[in-house]
């Protein structure tokens, strides 16, 4: 069947197939139609040509494009033939108004205006969930990102209600059966699994026929006008409550990660400078964390601009601050510097202990959790009663096989909710179908070509996954195959079907679509997820678990040294999981999943625990599911570049509800990965970290006093008084906002006094410079997740730093001291240029040489 670029109608109805061709004449459209050589003459009152998705040679061309892709990548029957390619070659007409045509001409079309009440979600809702169903209701097209654990499924559902209500269609669909089935068992579960049919391929549509039911006695859920309309006063009214108190439980979660983090480093610190714990000072006793910080900023003002702390300034001191003792300002900076740093710990703790108080008394005294319940209990009567309404007293007469294609505008008013794969979706109904609302989940690992199959069928989509996880796999032989096609087409890159799941085309396609991240978590424990929010989602998780001491979160299990791997399976690392880990750990009775990068090592974890309740399988196999315990066997005698994929690792650790447990060989290595950013992870976490000479980074500490210093010294924001430094802070945290760099992040004056650990290495010159509190890095860069320093960086008046001026000096003292560590500094002059990319090249060289400095035995750094 060919495809239409061009509609042509006569006395509106559509004659496209039957003309042979067709010419403008005038102010009339000349006309030949296939049956004869006569040109026929019509008023454009009669007749009208329309343009339709693919009317542009470029949009004709990408469909092209992905029509040899489905010949070369589809499916066969067992007769040899190609499904996916027949589903293409199917389609006759690609009208504008679907979301296919926006794809095809990589522009997105014009905002719908919304049709549902923007506060009706009968499955419960969050903040996030809120916003990405208004967000779906109000665009043709959009995108639901929805990290591990942050109810996904349940979003769909309150779209699914709130389209059956408008009266619309729905299709759900994914790349395999079981995403759809689980959104079909949720309806299940509230008894209104009638609205939906799970169709697809021939056997599913099969199994739908065989299977079909009478509806069920709706009557109980009748209500009457007055009824409803009390019920909707109800709703509204509850669902702005539970918003604002939605708000507090996003700041209980923040506050409580903000606690254990802050705590957790204070554990550091004091572990770090326990010599000097002695040293102390009373302050006021209702002083906050905010004044200790003032207080330090504007002591170490003072002994920069070389000024004493004379009688009035004592005096005032004692006043704002409390402090009475005199011989206080005898200290050095550097010990007054350490009592404030001692003192704004267990003050911040304080302050966040008290707040958090506050919040669960007010949730607590709100019935948060009954309210929550009310209101999606009212809900789901409303949404009862309006199928109710639509459905009862009514006779449902069964379908047949053939029915589904022939009756399919009766069938969809039946059953509003049609649920498939993408592959299979043109296939379930009539080829004429068009659905109001197309939801295509876990869209990472949905490939381009059944992905726009979908799309072909869609008024409106919505595009639900997230990047950050597993994509469609694309073998090296397909790859090969698929991208021959696409470069004889000459098409954007988002297009490339071997490095392109739906997803990740759409995103790029349409960087401005609507988008909304889903923020809440709910899964895994905190410590886990943690992980996984500061090395893939740049902290904007909210973690809704709470901090539970049943299982220590995160452990790390090393083999004996050897090369223990032999053709991706690791006997070693099975026999740790059975005779060590499992005994050890008490997981004889638990929900315990293990997961592997490779198939092999799952093959020989699976006989190995055959009978048994464990489960295990490739990380791949296991997206979408979860374990109380997960057991992660990395089988590597080195870490390879498969088992290290960011995606692949992400995936693995946020599969586990209360403990991960990562078996890796025991072999010494530095290498500069993911696995191990997670080994370090768990380090720090665990406070086993490997001692060296460099001290660990308090940024918690940092940032507070990076923030209060940008308060006093500009109001703007600024987070220094030298413009230099302000440009290179924004050039710093834009080259690390790329993925490749996101496990880093960066502080501004940090003072070598606090990197270094041991100062033996120095002569006495070098010691009493560096041990000076003013002698700073103009920013570090550090691996947020391990807490260690990676790079410093210095930025150079050309004219202050030139050769032979006193500063130059320092500068060249300030490198030999770091040298004799190890430790890496890169200077930027101000009358220089491309600091990005040296930046860049830098940080890609301490990543590709795979050394982690201040780590290696010799370093010297503290950590």
């Amino acid at each position: 069947m060919s495809l239409k670029r061009e509609l042509i109608y006569i006395d509106e109805k559509d004659e496209t197939d039957r003309i042979a061709q067709y010419s403008y004449k005038g102010d009339k459209i000349c006309i030949v139609f296939k049956n004869g050589n006569k040109e026929f003459f019509y008023n454009k009152t009669r007749a009208r040509i329309v343009r339709t998705a693919v009317s542009s040679d470029k949009a004709f061309n990408v469909f092209n494009y992905l029509k040899e892709i489905a010949d070369t990548v589809g499916l066969k029957t067992e007769e040899g033939s190609n499904i996916l390619a027949r589903s293409y070659d199917s389609i006759s007409e690609i009208t504008k108004d679907c979301v296919l045509a926006g794809f095809l001409n990589s522009s997105l079309s014009a905002t719908s205006v919304s049709t549902t009440n923007p506060d009706f979600f009968p499955f419960g809702f969050n903040l996030s969930q809120r916003n990405s169903v208004n967000i779906a209701f109000s665009n043709n097209l959009s995108v639901i990102e929805g990290p591990p654990g942050t109810g996904k499924t349940q979003t769909i559902l309150n779209i699914i209600a709130n389209a059956v209500l408008n009266g619309q269609s729905v299709a759900v669909v994914s790349s395999n059966n079981s995403a759809t089935k689980n959104v079909y068992e949720k309806l299940e579960k509230y008894g209104i699994e009638f609205i939906a049919a799970l169709l697809g391929n021939s056997q599913n549509k099969k199994d739908f026929i065989d299977s079909q039911r009478e509806i069920p006695d709706l009557s109980q859920f009748n209500l009457s006008d007055n009824e409803k309309a009390n019920l909707k006063e109800k709703a509204t009214t509850l669902v702005t409550h539970l918003s604002e108190n939605l708000d507090k439980k996003n700041e209980l979660a923040l506050l409580k990660l903000q606690l254990e983090n802050i705590e957790t480093e204070y554990k550091h610190f004091k572990k770090t400078y326990k010599d000097n714990a002695e040293k102390t000072v009373e302050f006021k006793r209702n002083i906050t964390a905010e004044k200790i910080l003032q207080f330090w900023i504007i002591i170490e003002t003072f002994t920069n601009r070389r000024k004493e702390v004379g009688f009035i300034k004592r005096l005032i001191f004692r006043l704002k601050y409390g402090i009475k003792d005199k011989s206080f300002y005898t200290n050095s900076l550097g010990e007054i510097i350490f009592i404030c740093q001692s003192k704004y710990y267990p003050t911040k703790i304080s302050e966040l202990t008290e707040r958090i108080e506050l919040l669960e008394t007010s949730l607590r005294n709100f019935a948060f959790d009954n309210k929550m319940k009310e209101y999606t209990q009212t809900s789901m009567q409303l949404l009862k009663a309006e199928l109710c309404k639509k459905y009862n007293k009514q006779k449902r007469e069964p379908y047949t096989i053939s029915e589904l294609r022939y009756k399919s505008d009766e069938f969809i008013k039946d059953y509003p909710v049609i649920m498939s794969t993408t592959y299979s979706l043109r296939q379930s109904l009539s080829d004429k179908i068009s659905y109001d609302y197309v939801i295509i989940d876990e869209s990472s690992q949905v490939d381009l070509a059944t992905g726009a199959l979908a799309l072909s069928c869609a008024k409106r989509a919505v595009i639900v996954g997230d990047i950050k996880q597993l994509p469609n796999v694309v073998d090296a032989e397909m790859q090969e195959k698929t991208d021959l096609v696409f470069n004889s087409y000459k098409l954007q890159k988002p297009y490339r079907y071997s490095n392109h799941s739906l997803l990740s085309s759409i995103l790029e396609l349409f960087p401005n679509v609507p988008k909304t991240l889903l923020r809440e978590h709910y899964r895994c424990h905190p410590k886990i997820i943690e992980f996984c929010n500061k090395k893939f989602y740049d902290n904007q998780l909210i973690v809704h678990t709470e901090y539970t001491d049943k299982r220590q979160p995160l452990l790390v299990y090393k083999t004996v040294q050897g090369n223990h791997a032999r053709e991706r399976m690791n006997q070693r690392q099975i026999d740790i999981i059975k005779q060590e880990i499992i005994s050890k750990e008490k997981l004889e009775n638990v929900d315990l999943g293990i997961v592997t990068p490779y198939r092999n090592q799952t093959n020989a974890l699976q006989r190995t625990f055959q009978g048994t309740s464990i489960k295990a399988d490739t990380v791949d196999k296991f997206q979408g599911r979860e374990n109380e315990v997960i057991i992660l066997s990395t089988v590597d005698n080195e870490i390879s570049e498969f088992t290290d994929n960011p995606n692949r690792l992400n995936v693995a650790v946020s599969r586990a509800v209360e403990q991960l447990i990562l078996v890796v060989n025991g072999n010494d290595n530095e290498s500069d990965n993911n696995i191990s950013d997670l080994i370090k992870y768990i380090e720090y976490n665990n406070f086993s970290i490997v001692q060296s000479e460099l001290n660990s980074i308090f940024d918690l500490l940092y940032k507070g006093y990076e923030e209060e210093r940008a308060k006093i010294i500009r109001k703007s924001g600024n987070v220094s008084a030298f413009d230099s430094e302000n440009l290179m802070f924004g050039l710093i945290k834009q080259v690390l906002s790329e993925d490749i760099f996101s496990k880093y992040d960066v502080l501004l004056h940090f003072p070598i006094r606090q990197l270094i650990k041991d100062f033996s290495r120095l002569d006495e010159k070098e010691v009493k410079y560096a041990s000076n509190s003013l002698t700073h890095l103009d920013f570090l860069i550090y691996n947020k997740l391990g807490k260690f320093p990676v790079l410093g960086l210095e930025v150079d008046g050309f004219e202050f730093h030139k050769d032979g001026t006193k500063q130059a000096d320092r500068d060249k003292m300030k490198d030999r001291i770091l040298e004799k560590y190890d430790f890496p500094i890169l200077r930027f002059r101000t009358n220089e240029s491309n600091e990005k990319e040296k930046l860049t090249n830098k940080l890609n060289e301490l990543q590709k040489h795979k050394i982690e400095f201040g780590r290696t035995a010799n370093s010297g750094l503290a950590q």
